[in-house]
């Protein structure tokens, strides 16, 4: 009887884990309302490209929880940015100082533009520091809180 119960329950995980999907599509139209590209201008030295690498990964991730898609052939708005200033700061000075120290804050400053077909539509500076929190403040944050201000702007808020 244990084995019965043992195949049955077997079987049972065994069949039910199977699983999946098909699809077929058939479009002849595109959908570019809400088509967006990134384009980094920032300057090819190692630590500003570097800074720019991470600031286009932070807004990829924003990007994917908007209305907008990234593209890159024929998109409708295209967002242009450039890291005027990074400077990356000693997480182990802020945690040390607890965020008094201004010489160990991350601070970071982008120019952003937005093209829609070619034509400017908006551009903005952004300003983006890291001061402490927990373990000195993690340096990507600086990154994420420079994204969100970006897509806040493209969502249209002051």
């Amino acid at each position: 009887m244990k084995n019965h119960v043992y195949f049955i329950t077997s079987a049972f995980l065994f069949f039910s884990a199977c699983t999946g999907v098909d699809s077929r599509v058939n479009k002849d139209f595109t959908n570019t309302d809400n088509t967006l590209a990134l384009k980094d201008l920032t300057s090819r030295n190692y630590e500003m490209a570097d800074a720019g690498s991470q600031l286009e990964d932070a807004l990829e991730n924003e990007i994917g929880q908007s209305i907008f898609l990234i593209a890159q052939e024929s998109p409708k708005y295209i967002l242009k940015y450039k890291v005027l200033s990074y400077k990356k700061g000693s997480r182990l000075g802020r945690f040390s100082s607890f965020g008094i120290a201004t010489s160990a804050h991350a601070k970071l400053e982008v120019k952003v533009a937005l093209y829609d077909e070619g034509e400017k539509v908006g551009a903005w500076t952004i300003n983006a520091w890291v001061k402490g929190g927990p373990f000195g403040g993690s340096p990507r944050k600086l990154f994420k809180k420079a994204a969100s201000e970006i897509m806040n702007y493209l969502r249209g808020a002051p």
